[in-house]
């Protein structure tokens, strides 16, 4: 395949969007280059759905046109720095608390850390919908 990003072949992540059973978007892209245009590619173990998501949150990757966004200036919970008024790719925010918001790369960074058996927010210390919302949003939570 050809990444729709780059124009180089070897492109191997297709656009998950979807209407009813039918996929609707045929962009294709290399990991890297999706993660640098602002793609999205969510964590759900095996890319399998989870029992306990609705069966109307499609899984896998998104492109930048299609990927999941939050509604809604505040400062990152976690290192404190200023982020813009309204959620976009490089800023979330906890589904439960709506206070708590944060850099990709910051919340990234405690999912990381925390692995999934302590990763919460750090602001409401919500567990099972902050994690949901996180990775629907794309952020990888380890196991272990």
């Amino acid at each position: 395949q050809i990444c729709c990003i780059c124009q180089q072949q070897g492109a191997s992540v297709t656009c998950s969007y979807r209407r009813g059973r039918r996929r609707c978007c045929r962009r294709t892209f290399h990991f890297p280059c999706g993660a640098e245009q602002g793609c999205v590619s969510q964590f759900f173990g095996e890319y399998k759905a989870g029992a306990d998501l609705s069966p109307l949150l499609w899984r896998g990757s998104f492109c930048w046109r299609h990927r999941p966004v939050q509604q809604g200036q505040n400062l990152c919970v976690i290192c404190l720095e200023a982020v813009p008024g309204r959620p976009c790719f490089h800023i979330l925010k906890c589904p439960v608390c709506r206070g708590a918001w944060f850099h990709r790369g910051c919340i990234q960074g405690l999912a990381l850390s925390a692995r999934l058996s302590s990763f919460f927010c750090p602001l409401c210390r919500d567990m099972p919908a902050f994690q949901q919302e996180m990775l629907w949003l794309g952020i990888k939570i380890p196991e272990r």
